[in-house]
């Protein structure tokens, strides 16, 4: 049987995920286990809006789990229905206007490709019937999403590299508890280390991500 063709959005498109903003349904905010991952932008809004850092955000909202070699955080889910923390007793997201990511994005994933990606529609992601068509630009609803876009492919290389580097090193003997200081210092400088609000965040991360590209550099020989 012959593989369907994935059909690939750029930002501009229309897709048919529009869902009356959720209305009376949170399924995808609930037993999500550690898949919503934080990258520094979700981070950085987050701290920033809830006049946290990171490290509260750590106790409260987030964890710390292993990801292909990569410590990354990640949205908490807690309780019986293992749902996460931003979720008030009517189903509604409590951090909606600044979310991370994932949560804007879904019902739709990326497929990168060549140095860059485009959207696709995840198929049996949302439950929810009756799907109306929205520009994708306008569902993500993130500001200079060019940029952002850029940024997310920079962050998506890097931890794909980052993975590599790992899991090469580990088949080569090295101990977890070496590549564990290696996870801090990425940890330090993407996430620990607040980012100036009153400063241009993509310029700061991706200063701070070519500091990293030279340790790795170095540490690959």
């Amino acid at each position: 049987m012959q593989e369907k063709e994935l059909k690939l959005y750029d930002s501009s498109d229309m897709a048919r995920i529009a869902c009356d903003d959720c209305r009376g349904c949170s399924a995808c905010c609930e037993g999500m286990g550690d898949t919503i991952i934080l990258n520094p932008y979700d981070v950085r809004e987050l701290c920033v809006h809830l006049k946290l850092d990171f490290q509260t955000l750590l106790t409260k909202y987030a964890e710390l789990n292993v990801q292909e070699g990569m410590i990354l955080p990640n949205l908490k889910m807690t309780g019986e229905r293992q749902c996460c923390g931003f979720l008030n007793e009517e189903g509604r997201c409590k951090v909606h206007a600044f979310r991370p990511g994932l949560c804007r994005l879904f019902p739709l994933g990326r497929n990168y490709e060549n140095g860059h990606f485009r959207y696709f529609v995840v198929e049996g992601g949302c439950p929810r019937a009756g799907k109306a068509k929205v520009k994708i630009n306008k569902w993500l609803g993130i500001p200079e999403l060019k940029r952002h876009e850029e940024f997310l492919t920079r962050w998506h290389y890097f931890t794909k590299r980052f993975q590599k580097f790992v899991q090469n090193a580990l088949a080569d003997g090295e101990t977890p508890e070496q590549l564990q200081q290696l996870n801090m210092v990425m940890l330090q400088g993407l996430y620990f280390t607040e980012y100036d609000e009153k400063k241009d965040f993509y310029e700061q991360f991706e200063q701070r991500l070519h500091k990293l590209e030279q340790v790795l550099d170095t540490v690959e020989g």
